[in-house]
């Protein structure tokens, strides 16, 4: 029994990969052939970590003992590709890498660190001691993370403290330990122009109100000293004002809730993937060898080819990794019906 599918997507080397598998499964002999050649295939190419148990069982980037985790390696000056949502589907964004940052709130960060006066270098060092405090690693990536990445507030800041505490190996002190008993605050607008208009000087005093005294005189002189810096550090104060006013509308019992397992396995993995190099690596490729060892062929031509989903790739990496992603998981919801076409085709 033989089947020939026609498409040069994802969607098509995991069709083909699938249904290898499952003949394999069955104990039943099958021919797969795709029309093309492999080196016409787009390449999908890394540093890109995400969660997917379609890809991780057709081979692309999966690591042993890590599940459904993907990491695909790439030159280590290239911006990691990250995606938390389930199967890779949508929501790409990138980390930095190199240390200097993707994000502008990020960049001030460092430019904190490194600032020609002691007393920015200061408020940088206390930025980086409030972050171990957390059990946080104080990596520009997990800052891009906690930054850029497209989730509500509070998501985003289990999804960092989550990734750096990975890195780190600490577990910290709970971000919700150092609130307060006094009445919630409204969470601040979500846009840096709005922020700025709200955030008055009493509204900065109701948010630091619901800090315990142990650490409210700590940071209010922070918050001090940053807005002494003047206009070319406001983008990070402001943006951590907008995360924290979030979680100053928690109770103090409260607590930031649990990830998703895609969004716990990449925060997890995050440490792992920024340490992915040794070269571009291109995870249709991946998909090609394996269905390569899984005894596929490629031909130039056939005449009654099955014809697969076939939309072209974006030029975008990040548009082509979801590209990539919501190939292979279309191949994986259509997989049964494939498999009744092939072994039980309408007469």
């Amino acid at each position: 029994m033989s089947v020939i599918l026609k498409g040069s997507s994802a969607s098509t080397l995991t069709a083909g990969i699938l249904l290898l598998s499952r003949a394999r499964g069955f104990g039943q002999r099958l021919a797969v052939e795709i029309v093309g050649a492999p080196e016409d295939m787009a390449q999908v190419e890394g540093p890109a970590i995400l969660h997917s148990a379609v890809l991780a069982g057709c081979g692309v980037g999966r690591r042993l003992g890590s599940g459904s985790l993907i990491i695909v390696p790439g030159p280590p000056t290239s911006p990691l590709a990250v995606c938390h949502s389930q199967d890779g589907i949508e929501g790409w964004f990138l980390v930095d890498r190199s240390g200097g940052g993707l994000h502008p709130a990020t960049r001030q960060f460092v430019s904190l660190c490194r600032h020609r006066g002691a007393e920015g270098r200061e408020l940088g060092r206390q930025m980086r001691v409030a972050l171990s405090v957390l059990g946080c690693s104080p990596e520009p990536a997990v800052l891009d993370l906690l930054f850029a990445s497209p989730a509500a507030p509070t998501v985003r800041l289990a999804l960092a403290l989550r990734a750096g505490r990975a890195m780190s190996g600490r577990i910290g002190t709970p971000l919700t330990h150092y609130l307060s008993t006094g009445g919630l605050s409204e969470p601040l607008p979500d846009t840096l122009k709005e922020i700025r208009e709200v955030l008055t000087p009493s509204r900065t005093s109701a948010l630091l109100d619901r800090i315990r005294l142990s650490a409210r005189d700590d940071v209010e002189e922070w918050v001090t000293g940053m807005r002494d810096l003047g206009p070319d550090h406001e983008h990070l104060l402001l943006v951590l004002a907008e995360l924290f006013s979030h979680v100053t509308s928690l109770p103090p019992q409260g607590m930031l809730a649990p990830l998703p397992p895609s969004m716990d396995a990449v925060a997890v993995g995050l440490g792992a993937a920024l340490g992915a190099t040794g070269g571009a690596r291109d995870a249709m490729a991946d998909l090609v060898d394996v269905f390569r060892f899984l005894g596929g062929r490629f031909t130039g031509s056939a005449r009654f080819p099955i014809n697969l989903p076939d939309d072209p790739p974006p030029a975008d990496r990040l548009a082509r990794w979801a590209w990539f992603s919501r190939s292979a998981r279309r191949s994986a919801d259509d997989a049964e019906a494939l498999w009744r076409r092939v072994v039980d085709p309408v007469q």
